[in-house]
């Protein structure tokens, strides 16, 4: 059973955490546990064109062995569709926001000892160009390089182990936003309401369709046929890069409501002039209330 109606209304606007990867790797030898950290997930700045500006972010070792790490580059892409993926991508070129052909960083490459910190160093030269507008950016990524025992050291009687390296990859994203250039402009495309075991499943389609990268509140709001509001649910601030798309979803299980129809809102608070959102209606049987915890 889908429900589909799209409402705009005027009713009156955001941070990602750290963001890392984790690889897992089959080796032949067995290798020490590692970890290190970095003290910013995120670095937003604004600019001017023709400005250089520089971001730091430090790296600091949290074991007690010594680590190797490697630095690079790259970019969070947009990959367009009905509903917008966003990739890491190493290759350059692949992304019209990037500001990879303009940024330098260093160091490259970084030994930490026990409990040591080092500071990366990233810079970018944008050019004295009026055209640009809106936002730009580049990851920066950390990752560790595992340390594998020599072949001369493995014991004679254990030619052969397996294993699981674990291999951590933080992902440090610098966004530079020209400022007096911003089009701030978000609407919901879809409202979707699937009817699933043991509840629904709400999925809002948010579209930016403005020049610069938000992080809109969005929530949820169940209300009965006298307009209150039964029940909300605030969704974790995320991403969303200009011109695209990203899916909100919001899994309702054991609703201890009423059994009738009910209106489905989901709301966008973007820091615009105001609040955009969606809505649907929502009929709820006796089979798929949970019990009355009043």
């Amino acid at each position: 059973m889908v429900f589909k109606k799209v409402s705009h209304f005027g009713l009156k606007a955001f941070i990602l955490p750290s963001l890392w990867v984790i690889c897992f790797v089959v080796i032949s030898l067995p290798v020490p546990a590692q970890g290190f950290a970095i003290s910013y997930g995120d670095i937003e700045l604004g600019v001017s064109p023709g400005e250089r500006i520089t971001a730091r972010f430090s790296v600091s070792n949290q074991s007690e062995e010594t680590i190797v790490l490697r630095i690079y580059c790259g970019d969070w892409i947009r990959v367009q569709g009905e509903i917008t993926r966003y990739e890491f991508d190493i290759e350059r070129g692949n992304e019209v926001r990037s500001f990879l052909e303009w940024m330098t960083f260093s160091p490259d490459q970084m030994e930490l000892g026990p409990n040591e910190m080092q500071e990366v160093i990233s810079e970018v030269n944008f050019p004295d160009d009026p055209s640009l507008e809106g936002s730009y950016w580049g990851v920066v990524f950390v990752e560790e390089i595992p340390q594998v025992a020599p072949p001369g050291e493995i014991p004679e009687d254990e030619a052969f182990q397996v294993g699981i390296l674990t291999i951590f990859r933080y992902a440090v994203k610098i966004y530079a936003t020209f400022e007096g250039t911003e089009i701030r402009d978000a609407s919901f495309l879809d409202l979707l309401i699937d009817q699933v075991e043991g509840g629904f499943d709400i999925n809002a389609a948010f579209e930016n369709s403005g020049n610069i990268f938000m992080r809109p509140e969005v929530w949820l709001e169940i209300r009965d046929t006298a307009g209150d509001v039964v029940y909300q649910q605030t969704h974790i601030r995320q991403t969303v890069l200009p011109e695209s798309t990203r899916e909100y979803v919001f899994e309702l299980r054991d609703l201890s409501l009423e059994p009738g129809t009910y209106l489905v809102m989901v709301i966008a608070d973007y820091d615009g002039p105001s609040l955009v959102g969606a809505q649907g209606t929502m009929l709820l049987s006796a089979e798929q209330t949970g019990p009355d915890d009043q």
